[in-house]
Order: structure tokens, then C-alpha cells, then sequence
């Protein structure tokens, strides 16, 4: 490690895998500084958990007892000795190539390089796009985003409300809107019919999880009473003009269509490897779970080098799994600091929950299958690249000219060149080329994401600083 390096180890990242291995790093010892781009410790799934407790206790009610778990993470951190660094971004890891690692950070509007023997990258989750005719019009949004205005400030949509997509955050949500006294009017419900294997999967994950098992169905059962659910949805399509105004859709072969003035919409998650890519971290495709993942060895080593992912950043795990991984990482992260070896068996500190949370999710990941639609727009009118506005008929059209990869494609149409770097579009246009040349998805390839992964200006880079003292600042 060289000699100016006073951090032992960033953590970026402050949802319960980045609390959790951060903490346990400091409660041994190990200097640590996290870096979250929120105002508080808690990630998506205990966003604002210390406001709403303090200054909304009603609130903890609408989002139930598993979010009130989230305060004892965060208490544990505080307690900790970490350092924690709330609303700071981070904008690019250094190469592999220089002589230091290093994280370029924006604070309160100041760039600096921040210098580190080991960082571990806790980014979370993202949704996993859904293209689908009129996904862009305003009055159509994700899930996740209203659940955030939900736990950030308390804010319930108001009017007619569709919620459209599958998988337990969904029914979560909408159990939520439930007890704050709203309810949309209709569920579109587009997970396609489920397969023998799924069926039993539910049967086995019952027997290991049984209590996050019946949460969930819990969550559906109460839906279930208090919506009208459609189901076996596909061809959903948003109508309006300037805002939306109406959705169509088929469910069961049979063609309907609804006034409404807000659509939810929700396909899953995956894993956000934006940070972890631009780093040069190898990546490669989950076929169960559909998206990009980092490559790891042990509990959460990458390819680079004194670079660990953690978490739903690893691989989609949920919040009770994540904090375990946290608890794996920070273990490997000691023995790494103080030279010795240790492998994945040994660094689990539960061998048994690990094994319950692994099936748990091999179950969620085969009941709540990607809508098809959504993966491949079958419709070439659909807009792939909100940015560019790129629609699917013109990458399928690039992929005919010969384009075998994203990167290539964006030569011809540049799509993930617009401000969200193909966040929104990265895996949909993986996906599109695949299938029109008949290829795995690791032959082609993701994005190459170069820094800076967020936004910054010139004058902000022109007064860079570089830290090697940030327990002083």
C-alpha cells in the first residue's frame, strides 16, 4: 500500500450491504470512509429510515416492519467509527494502470480524488427497464420511483392509477398505497403463466424461508382482496398526447382499455454496474437473472484488484441476503489488508441463512420472470433510448447493416451516448442485437463506460483536489 494512503478502505454505497461492511470494517480496526450520494445512510430500501422515524413515526405503519429493521443498520454505522460522507457522488475509479487507487468524488460542488488500499463498491440495485409504447409520456413512471417520494416525503399519487409489471416490490408498493389510504384501480399483472419448476421452487423456499415466504404472499393476499388484478398481461401500450390519458392491453385473450392519469410500472431489478464497469471490473451475463453481472471470487473480489462489489451490486440478492454479503465482504477486505488468504466458505459468518437466501432468490428469479415484451419490444416503433430517442426498429435496422456490439452501435445511431450513459437502454440494446444475430449476450458485450459516471463541469475539474487526509476534511 503506498505510503500517503490514509484510507484503508471506501466503501461507496450506504444501503444495508454498504452500512453493514463498512461497519464491520470499523469495528475492527480498519479505517473507513463511506461515500453516499443521499442525504441519509439507507439506500433505495431504507431511504429517509431515521427521518421517518424520528419526524414520521405514522408513516412506519404504511411501510411496514421490515423498513423499521433499517434503523439498527444505521445506528450501527453511526456507532461504528466509520466516516460517512452523505450527498457526495462519485465520479470515476482510477484506471487499473495507475499507480494509485483512487475515487474522484464531488462534494459539497468540490471535485477531489480521494486515495484508498481497497475500495468496495455497495451501488445497489436499479430497475430493469421496460420499453413499451408510451413508456416515455409524463404520467407514466417506475414503481421505485414512487415508492422513493413515498419514503423520502411522505407523498401518496393522487387520481386514476394503473400499476403494471410483476415481482414483489410491486405488491409491496401497492400493499403500501393500500394502508395510506389509496388504491389503484387496476393491477396489469404481466407475469406469463407459471411453469412447473417455479411452481415447486415456491414449494421448497416455504420449507428454508418460511417467514419471507409468507411475507410476500401476504403482501399479494391483501392486494389481491382490495384490486382488480389482471392477469397474463402482454401488449400493454400508454395513449395520450401530451401526458397520458389512457393504457390498452390484452390479459387472457381478451383487449381492454382504461382511462387513467398515472402509470406504474415494474419489472424487477438489476444490478447498477455502472461504477464497477467504468472500473474495468469484468463483467458477464446472469442467464437466470437476465442482466449484467461483475465476475467475483471468494465473497465479493472483482477482477481489479483491491476492488469489491457487494451486495445487490454483486448480484440481486435482497436486503436480509445483502447485509449477510456484508458481513462475507468485510471479512475477505481484513484478511486481504492484512495479507492472508481466505476463500468464500470462510468468509460466510451464517453458512446456513447464506444457503436459505440463495434459494430464496433462485425461486423470486424463476417465478418473477423479465416480461418478454419488455426484454425484446416486439413493436419497432418503441422507443429503446429515451435519451436519443432511438426505438427498436433502428437498432434491429443497425444490427442488419452488420453492428454486432452496443459499442459499434453507437456509431450509427447514438444511442448511450445521451446523459444517463445507456442506463435506461444498455441491456435492451444487448438484448436486440443478440437476438437478431443469434448470439449469447456475452458475445455482445455491454457498454463501455468511461468516466466521468456522473456529471461533472470543467471548472469543477480544473480545481481538483487530491486527497490523501480525508479523516481531516
Amino acid at each position: 500500500m503506498p505510503e500517503n494512503v490514509v484510507i484503508d478502505v471506501v466503501v461507496v454505497g450506504a444501503g444495508p450491504a454498504g452500512m453493514t461492511a463498512a461497519s464491520c470494517l470499523a469495528q475492527s480496526g480498519v479505517r473507513v470512509l463511506v461515500l453516499d450520494e443521499h442525504t441519509a445512510p439507507g439506500g433505495q430500501v431504507y431511504r429517509s429510515v431515521e427521518k421517518v422515524t424520528d419526524k414520521r413515526s405514522a408513516d412506519l405503519n404504511v411501510l411496514g416492519s421490515h423498513y423499521r429493521n433499517g434503523s439498527k443498520l444505521v445506528e450501527r454505522l453511526h456507532s461504528s467509527g466509520a466516516q460517512y460522507w452523505p450527498g457526495t457522488s462519485v465520479w470515476e475509479i482510477s484506471a487499473a494502470g495507475e499507480p494509485t487507487l483512487a475515487v474522484g468524488v464531488v462534494r459539497d460542488g468540490r471535485v477531489r480524488l480521494i486515495q484508498a488500499g481497497h475500495i468496495i463498491l455497495a451501488t445497489g440495485a436499479m430497475e430493469r427497464p421496460t420499453p413499451f409504447p408510451g413508456w416515455t409520456l409524463p404520467g407514466v413512471m417506475t414503481v421505485g420511483a414512487a415508492q422513493t417520494l413515498l419514503k423520502s416525503s411522505g407523498l401518496v399519487p393522487d387520481g386514476r392509477i394503473a400499476v403494471a409489471g410483476s415481482g414483489p416490490l410491486l405488491y409491496l408498493y401497492v400493499s403500501q398505497l393500500i394502508k395510506a389510504g389509496k388504491k389503484p384501480q387496476v393491477i396489469l399483472d404481466t407475469r406469463p403463466r407459471a411453469s412447473l419448476q417455479a411452481k415447486l421452487s415456491v414449494l421448497a423456499a416455504l420449507t428454508v424461508d418460511p417467514a419471507s415466504m409468507f411475507r410476500g404472499l401476504g403482501w399479494m393476499r391483501e392486494v389481491r382482496r382490495e384490486v382488480r388484478v389482471r392477469e397474463r398481461v402482454h401488449r400493454l401500450r400508454a395513449g395520450g398526447v401530451e401526458k397520458l390519458s389512457s393504457i390498452s392491453y390484452e390479459s387472457c385473450d381478451r383487449q381492454f382499455t382504461d382511462d387513467v392519469d398515472l402509470l406504474l410500472v415494474h419489472d424487477g431489478v438489476i444490478p447498477n454496474t455502472w461504477l464497477a464497469m467504468s472500473a474495468g471490473c469484468r463483467h458477464h451475463w446472469h442467464v437466470q437473472q437476465r442482466c449484467w453481472v461483475p465476475t467475483i471470487t471468494g465473497a465479493g473480489q472483482t477482477s481489479r484488484q483491491s476492488v469489491s462489489v457487494v451486495g445487490d451490486a454483486a448480484s440481486i440478492m435482497g436486503a436480509d441476503a445483502s447485509v449477510l454479503h456484508g458481513e462475507a465482504v468485510a471479512s475477505e477486505v481484513i484478511a486481504c489488508l492484512e495479507g492472508k488468504q481466505q476463500n468464500a466458505v470462510g468468509n460466510a459468518a451464517h453458512p446456513l441463512l447464506v444457503r436459505q437466501q440463495r434459494l430464496l432468490r433462485r425461486c423470486l428469479d424463476q417465478f418473477y420472470p423479465p416480461a418478454p415484451e419488455f426484454e425484446l419490444p416486439p413493436d419497432d416503433e418503441t422507443i429503446v433510448c429515451r435519451c436519443e430517442e432511438v426505438t427498436a426498429g433502428q437498432i434491429r435496422q443497425v444490427a442488419t447493416l452488420g453492428c454486432v456490439g452496443p459499442n459499434q452501435g453507437k456509431a450509427f445511431t447514438r444511442c448511450g451516448m445521451g446523459p444517463c450513459m445507456g442506463r435506461k437502454c444498455g441491456v435492451t440494446v444487448s438484448r436486440l442485437i443478440a437476438e437478431h444475430h443469434g448470439l449469447g449476450m456475452d458475445e455482445v458485450g455491454h457498454y463501455r463506460i468511461r468516466p466521468p459516471v456522473k456529471p461533472i463541469t470543467v471548472a469543477q475539474l480544473a480545481e481538483l483536489e487530491i486527497d490523501t487526509d480525508a479523516h481531516t476534511a
